[in-house]
């Protein structure tokens, strides 16, 4: 028991020491990324869109009982708040999300591509029609002078 004790001093210690600055940035990215909004999760916390936002801006002790509880609604275990860690869910989340904006760049230049591969043949192909007008201008001309 007194172990216990003594490590959950430690681990409080510990986390009062912490830079919260990091653990809330990390709440607002997370947030963010999930497309929430404060109010969203001080309703999820039962708190108001204030205090929340008091949270998010520092004014609000950060390590409370309520940060397992906004870790939880932002889908993430507690460490990566507190140690930015991502799980291994988190990095298939984040290779998931890249592999999208990856996709829809490529398809983007896929596309843009497609677009200036045709403007450059329907180019091409006026400066082919041109050469035969310039081709068949030369001929009649050297017809009637055959001097030149």
């Amino acid at each position: 028991m007194f172990w216990l004790l003594f490590r959950c001093g430690i681990i409080k210690l510990y986390l009062l020491s912490m830079n919260c600055d990091l653990i809330r940035d990390r709440i607002k990215r997370e947030r963010r990324a999930l497309g929430y909004t404060q109010e969203y999760l001080a309703g999820s916390l039962g708190i108001s869109a204030n205090s929340y936002r008091e949270i998010e801006n520092g004014t609000t002790v950060l390590i409370n009982p309520r940060l397992e509880e906004i870790a939880s609604i932002l889908k993430i275990p507690l460490e990566s708040l507190l140690f930015g860690v991502m799980s291994g869910e988190e990095y298939l989340r984040k290779i998931e999300q890249l592999e999208i904006e990856y996709n829809e760049k490529l398809l983007s230049l896929k596309t843009s591509y497609k677009i200036l591969l045709a403007e450059k043949e329907g180019e091409i192909n006026i400066l082919k029609a041109n050469l035969k007008t310039k081709e068949s201008i030369i001929g009649v001309l050297k017809e009637r002078h055959p001097d030149y």
